[in-house]
């Protein structure tokens, strides 16, 4: 059972980060940091079907599950994510429950869909237990998404909806904000919850910071990630140059 399979069995939240660098190392740091999974980002990370077996082995290593974020609705790409050892697939721009439906297909095997055989690491011992334990998010990021959402929920073989503010409110026809906190957004969020309840699937989406996932707990959301690999470097980087600056501003001082 992967770790989101068993956060929900469980009656849980669980918590995740992405890994959107094409690098091993940085992989395997991300899977040893004791999150339920780690979202491997194949749409806007440099992550490419090339190096995708490695950074989700390398996230093996810490037992972190690997959800790998395909970059368009794409049955093919779907199959060879889950072929190479994902457990779970994220849709992005998913707008109709037609969209839904062929993520949804591509997901499992038959007869609950068409997945063809094929796996490149294999570990099931029935296509059934493949099916069962696979998760298929789909992305509500888009104006036309929110308004049919429920349909979108409602799709058989659709686990969980996970919400892009960034696009969302760009859709919306707000100002470009990567916090999740503009209340029209955060409107939105609260309808795809409700519509998520209502279909028994669970909603997920990124935080920016400890109070804002907080808050998404409080509204709802079960799936929330906290961070990327690219911007714990980022972070550590600043860090030190901060403490940079302030020896060359000694050593200037020194100098005088």
């Amino acid at each position: 059972m992967n770790g989101i399979r068993a956060a929900l069995a469980d009656g849980r939240p669980s918590f995740g980060g992405w890994s959107t660098m094409a690098d091993s190392i940085s992989a395997e740091l991300m899977g040893a940091a004791g999150f339920d999974w780690v979202i491997v980002d194949t749409q806007h990370g440099s992550v490419t079907n090339a190096d995708l077996i490695r950074v989700i082995q390398a996230l093996a290593l810490g037992n972190t599950s690997a959800v790998v974020r395909i970059p368009w609705t794409d049955a093919a790409t779907i199959m060879r994510a889950l072929d190479v050892g994902a457990a779970g697939v994220i849709v992005p721009m998913v707008n109709t429950p037609e969209e839904a439906a062929l993520a949804a297909s591509a997901l499992r095997y038959p007869p609950e869909g068409m997945r063809s055989m094929g796996p490149t690491r294999g570990g099931f011992v029935s296509t059934a237990a493949a099916n069962e334990d696979a998760v298929l998010l789909v992305m509500i990021e888009t104006e036309e998404a929110l308004e049919r959402v429920d349909e979108i929920a409602a799709v058989p073989g659709v686990d969980g909806l996970f919400v892009g503010p960034v696009d969302l409110g760009l859709s919306l026809g707000l100002p470009l904000d990567w916090t999740g906190r503009h209340p029209d957004v955060l409107a939105a969020l609260d309808k795809i919850v409700a519509a998520a309840d209502k279909a028994g699937v669970f909603v997920g989406t990124v935080s920016s910071g400890a109070d804002h996932a907080k808050d998404l707990l409080r509204r709802g959301v079960t799936f929330v990630s906290l961070g990327a690999d690219v911007g714990y470097i980022r972070a550590g980087i600043g860090a030190d140059a901060a403490v940079l600056k302030d020896l060359r501003s000694m050593s200037n001082a020194k100098g005088a």
